[in-house]
């Protein structure tokens, strides 16, 4: 069998095999005597796949306390389980850039940064548990949305859930979970480039009483690219137990594991201007990566929990976590930039890299309410632990020419690699710990105080590539919330949180640069009609940032009086979500933002676009029930990045430019039909009027996104 089509067979296995299982079961069953069964299930909620809505009511992604979204004093956004599913958004890009707020910095094909508020987003969690992102925030995974039933993204800093980040926001993807009823599903869908995916979920109870419940559910999508010699394959698969081991007690243990195999993949982009100031234009499928370059990456991931009912409401949470990733890559980076000809003098620097990474996190948390003035008042508290080891090999290459004469025909044979010493390495050990305790005090049934706060201490030991990476520091970190309930459906707020990250930048003296501090401020509206199954939110925004080490990108060099500076983020956002009749559901957001450098002065961080709004709606045609039409946008204003001029000993050696990209508009559409409540077909087309964009440049480099594509699939659901 040939080694690429050994993990779709494992997969259509495993899948066949559960499905047998579970009828076999389900076959057993009705064969057995009538039982009368009493099950008291510890997570009433329902989850947004069980819902089918496109909001959530509740969420403990902000606050730790497990309250409703419309009295959490934080802008918060979703992407459920139907919207992933209706407009086939299926990885963590494609997810984020339909999420309003967010932007999808693409510096590549397989790394990418998520931008909100106009800062980068470094907390991203999976069910409330992450180590924030260092490198700039560089995200080297794209984790499929199969894995979960929804996306939660925070807006602004989040001092109790992750008192270490950056202020733009925090990301909380939510894990599938068992189910009591048995379900299964397998989805076949076929694309644009070739682009096969499949996928198989199945869950139920496994004990008669339904007190063992599991689920396990795998995918699998192969597929070339729009750009020249892209391709990814990747797979994935997963398994969650739960088990109610008393009335109180309840476990729940799972596994995931997947794979990303890139070849072709750039490292770097496409130079996007000469040394003569002029910006570069290419082809919309150029792409300079040769055959031979690929980035391969493994991930398992084993998480454990126990939920422990206590006295009254209150409950205990223990919680376990580890992160197993490593990575294999072959590179190829174009350094500098072409001259007055637009193809030459570019140097070639090829790269092996090698990664061995583990994350491990624990925590315990108790949460329940307690009276006082006659009120009853909600409360959490509790400690978590995380461990980060990176370790990083690199290794260099030889070309005969490491300069290029012409790029636009650019195909450089692989280059002959030295095994024998590293050209670098990283290893670097980090370790957070917090305590937190929180507090939502009912002043009266109307007026809610949030108060809590986190003592965070954080330690990084070892080095990057000759830079050491240490530092030792610790924090208290103040969060409050205040709500009013004008009406049932108005309800008025306003929040301030702090911001704190220590970093690994040195000063001009070679000294480490202190700690990024700041304030996140947020006042707002949130209203819910229609039964709460319509919600808006209309809020501004203030984020102050001091000790923010500048890059190239975060102003014009020349002009700065100092390389670390304070920033400062305002703005507002407007966000409807919901149900607006029985057949139409929506999820729309706008935002409006500024962002200063308050010592240097100007606009900083200009490839960041300030205006952006998106929209996914979906209609079901009364008169055809069983037709659903849908339709999404995404707009964002015109970005820029000034070039400035500069020189090496009295010769200029780069031009002073402007990289430029229109304000620009993706149409999506999506159609579905029932053929019956086991079958539908859909067909999903992104991009429609195929339009040409560049994704961001922050790094003076650059590619366009897709053109007009297309997919169709046929979805069986038991």
């Amino acid at each position: 069998m040939p080694p690429s089509l050994k993990p779709a067979f494992k997969l259509s296995l495993i899948s066949f095999a559960i499905l047998t299982a579970q009828q076999t079961f389900a076959d057993d069953l009705q064969q057995l005597p009538t039982i009368a069964i009493s099950v008291e299930a510890q997570q009433t909620e329902q989850t947004s796949e069980q819902s089918k809505a496109y909001i959530i009511q509740k969420s403990a992604t902000a606050s730790k306390l497990n309250i409703p979204l419309k009295e959490t004093p934080q802008t918060v956004n979703v992407v459920t389980r139907q919207q992933l599913d209706d407009f086939a958004l299926n990885n963590t890009r494609d997810v984020l850039r339909n999420t309003p707020g967010v932007i999808v910095s693409n510096q590549e094909t397989d790394r990418t940064s998520y931008l909100a508020r106009g800062f980068e987003i470094s907390n991203i969690m999976v069910d409330g548990v992450g180590f924030p992102l260092e490198s700039y925030n560089y995200n080297n995974d794209n984790p499929d949305s199969f894995l979960f039933d929804r996306v939660e993204v925070v807006k602004g800093a989040d001092a109790l859930n992750n008192g270490i980040g950056d202020p733009g926001a925090s990301i909380n993807m939510i894990r599938k979970r068992p189910t009591q009823d048995l379900q299964a599903s397998f989805n076949a869908s076929y694309g644009s480039w070739n682009t096969q995916r499949y996928e198989a979920d199945a869950s139920s109870a496994l004990t008669q009483d339904g007190k063992i419940r599991g689920r396990v559910f795998g995918y699998q999508q192969t597929g070339d690219s729009y750009l020249d010699r892209y391709a990814l394959e990747k797979n994935g698969f997963g398994a969650v137990i739960e088990a109610d081991l008393t009335d109180t007690t309840l476990l729940t243990a799972g596994y995931t594991e997947t794979n990303n195999k890139a070849n072709g993949n750039n490292w770097g982009a496409n130079p996007l201007i000469s040394t003569e100031g002029e910006q570069l234009s290419y082809s919309r499928n150029y792409s300079f990566s040769p055959n031979w370059t690929y980035w391969d990456t493994n991930i398992k991931n084993y998480f454990a929990e126990v939920e422990q009912k206590l006295g009254g409401d209150w409950k205990a949470k223990i919680a376990y976590d580890e992160k197993q990733t490593t990575r294999d890559s072959k590179l190829l980076f174009l350094s500098g930039n072409p001259g007055a000809d637009g193809t030459s003098g570019i140097y070639l620097y090829p790269g092996i890299y090698k990664d061995d990474n583990k994350a491990r996190q624990a925590s315990l948390n108790f949460s329940g309410t307690y009276p006082l003035w006659g009120q009853r008042h909600e409360a959490s508290f509790g400690y978590s632990w995380a461990e980060n080891n990176t370790n990083e090999l690199g290794y260099g290459g030889s070309f005969s020419n490491h300069m290029t004469s012409d790029l636009a025909s650019l195909t450089p044979e692989e280059p002959t690699w030295d095994m024998s010493k590293t050209s670098g390495e990283m290893h670097i050990k980090q370790k957070n710990q917090s305590v937190y305790a929180a507090t939502r005090l009912h002043l009266n049934d109307d007026l809610k105080l949030l108060l809590g706060a986190n003592y965070v201490q954080s330690e990084s030991k070892g080095s990057s590539y000759g830079v050491d990476a240490i530092y030792d520091e610790n924090k208290v970190l103040p969060y409050a919330g205040l709500t009013y309930s004008f009406s049932p459906e108005y309800t008025g707020y306003m929040s301030y949180t702090s911001i704190f990250r220590p970093q690994t930048t040195k000063a001009l003296d070679g000294s480490i640069n202190k700690p990024i501090e700041g304030e996140s401020y947020e006042i707002g509206i949130k209203s819910a009609w229609l039964d709460d199954k319509l919600t808006a939110t209309m809020a501004v925004f203030r984020t102050e940032e001091s000790n923010y080490p500048l890059r190239n990108s975060d102003g014009i060099p020349t002009l700065r009086k100092t390389q670390v500076s304070d920033l400062r983020s305002q703005g507002y956002e407007f966000g409807l979500a919901g149900q607006l009749t029985d057949h139409l559901n929506l999820s729309f957001g706008f935002t409006s933002l500024s962002l200063k450098d308050l010592i240097n002065g100007g606009d900083a961080r200009t490839f960041n676009p300030t205006q952006s709004f998106n929209i996914l709606t979906t209609y079901q045609v009364p008169q055809i029930p069983k037709l659903k039409l849908g339709l999404g946008v995404q707009w964002q204003d015109k970005t820029y990045l000034d070039v400035p001029e500069s020189s090496s000993n009295g010769v200029v050696t780069q031009q002073a430019g402007v990289i430029e990209q229109d304000a620009y508009a993706l149409l999506n559409l999506m159609a579905s039909y029932e053929l019956n409540s086991h079958i539908t077909l859909q067909a999903n087309g992104n991009n429609l009027t195929n339009e040409k964009y560049l994704f961001n440049f922050p790094d003076q480099q650059g590619f366009y996104g897709a053109p007009a594509n297309y997919s169709v699939a046929v979805k069986f659901k038991y």
